[in-house]
């Protein structure tokens, strides 16, 4: 994600949305051109151009966008041992990184006052049986998602053309599921499947979509950590940290440190917000995508493809002048392979002129499905209060 003149951001992925006027770009599969509310640099807003508002639940009970920037500015980190209430560290622990075993006790967790088992029935038609067997992460994202509406103003969404479009990662609900000796009845595949969960949301919420051609849309990610199974491959995998901290840029990072999240936005074409009356936090102004190809290895990013990504982003957001952009907001993740590629692929597009990199990697963790938009909303604020937030963790040698 960038940012423009004292305020912008600018990421990387294989997704890069981009604020002009302030800039955002993300990094998953797609990028999206996102504007601050006070007009366009070069361009003007168009009828095309898309609003944004959010619902989220970050670690350590950061309720609301506000609380997480005033985290962020305070230099704060959510690490923390994993809670008794997701699985038996002590179990699984072993600093010999054995197959089998967890090499660290610790990531970055949603606080013990969230309670993942939880729902409000009274919102929604979901059976008691079935809530109690649907994965958490539906449960977390169907109320997230409710935020999201709320904030947004919309109050009639039923039988509405709105997409749902949800990321999430793993399969720990199926990995407890496996382990249970009891039956589950006929909610097994609907509770734990890894497609339910933005079928769950347009089912309760009877949206219509279509996906990819609708009037607004509901987007929101969804991390959690509830078994030991995926930690476990990624430290066979060799990713993560040792630590359970991420330190992004530092001569000392040694891999990423999974974090929970849950967030969601909802967006809708500008002149609908307008009319509507509908609170804006910033304006899509374009998508762009694009993916990595044949690197050495499968998990490998390129820096030639995010460079690409970065100067199409632009392109399609009609900004010519770099020389604007102040800050970066990178994926970050604090991986001695990952982050120097993504700073190179930076310094090609900024490095002329300068720009500050920034990733909330650090800050919460790597929180893997839920992480594009974390650091969307993080930029968002940035832009609003025309502030770059500080880095932590950082060393030189």
């Amino acid at each position: 994600m960038t940012m423009n003149g004292t305020n912008g951001v600018n990421g990387h992925g294989a997704n890069d949305p981009i604020v002009n006027n302030y800039l955002i770009n993300g990094h998953s599969t797609n990028g999206v051109h996102i504007n601050g509310t006070d007009g366009a640099e070069e361009n003007g807003p168009s009828d095309s151009d898309r609003n944004l508002r959010y619902g989220m639940s970050p670690p350590r009970g950061l309720a609301t966008p506000d609380e997480l920037w005033d985290f962020l500015l305070a230099k704060k980190d959510a690490r923390c041992r994993v809670p008794e209430s997701r699985y038996n560290i002590d179990s699984y622990y072993s600093d010999t990184k054995k197959p089998g075993t967890v090499s660290t006790e610790y990531g970055y967790f949603l606080d013990e006052s969230v309670e993942i088992g939880a729902l409000g029935m009274s919102f929604f038609t979901m059976a008691r049986s079935e809530v109690e067997r649907a994965d958490p992460q539906q449960r977390l994202m169907l109320e997230v998602a409710r935020e999201a509406f709320e904030d947004a103003g919309v109050t009639q969404w039923r039988g509405k053309k709105i997409g749902t479009y949800i990321g999430n990662f793993g399969e720990d609900w199926l990995e407890m599921l496996g382990r249970e000796t009891q039956p589950w009845g006929i909610h097994r595949i609907s509770g734990a499947g890894d497609f339910v969960v933005a079928n769950r949301l347009s089912y309760e919420y009877d949206l219509l979509g279509p996906r990819g051609d609708c009037e607004s849309a509901l987007v929101g990610g969804v991390n959690l950590i509830l078994a030991p199974g995926m930690s476990m491959a990624m430290q066979e995998q060799g990713v993560l940290s040792s630590d359970g901290s991420c330190k992004t840029f530092s001569s000392d990072s040694n891999g990423y440190a999974r974090g929970e999240a849950v967030t969601a936005i909802f967006i809708k074409p500008l002149a609908h917000a307008i009319r509507d009356g509908n609170p804006i936090q910033a304006v899509v102004r374009s998508t762009s995508h694009n993916v990595d190809g044949k690197t050495p290895t499968l998990s490998q990013p390129s820096t030639d493809v995010q460079e690409a990504l970065m100067r199409r982003a632009y392109e399609f957001g009609g900004i010519t002048d770099f020389s604007k952009t102040a800050m970066v907001e990178c994926h970050g993740t604090g991986t001695p392979a990952g982050d120097p590629i993504e700073t190179r692929a930076v310094a090609r597009v900024f490095g002329d002129k300068g720009v500050y990199v920034g990733s909330i990697k650090p800050n919460l963790g790597h929180t893997e499905a839920a992480s594009g938009l974390v650091s969307l909303l993080k930029m968002v604020k940035a832009l609003q209060y025309r502030t770059i937030p500080p880095n932590i963790k950082f060393t030189v040698r």
